[in-house]
């Protein structure tokens, strides 16, 4: 657990995220949706994976070249 500077929530809440203009929207475990702007969109971008939390667009692509290769 820990937090990343300026969001009030820890990593452990979060569940996934989907970004887009270096805006950041978060599901947290509590089912809540919220929005977040990093100073530096690239570190919390690689924060968010050290993290292992899931970048919704990536699992979006992946299921569909999987889908894709199977037609």
């Amino acid at each position: 657990m820990e937090y990343f500077s300026l969001l009030k929530h820890r990593s452990d809440e979060i569940i996934k995220f989907i970004a887009n203009c270096g805006i950041f929207s978060l599901l947290l475990k509590n089912g809540q949706v919220i929005h977040f702007i990093p100073d530096n969109p690239d570190h919390f971008m690689e924060w968010l994976g050290s993290k292992g939390i899931k970048d919704i667009k990536r699992q979006q692509t992946n299921r569909l070249q999987e889908e894709g290769a199977a037609v």
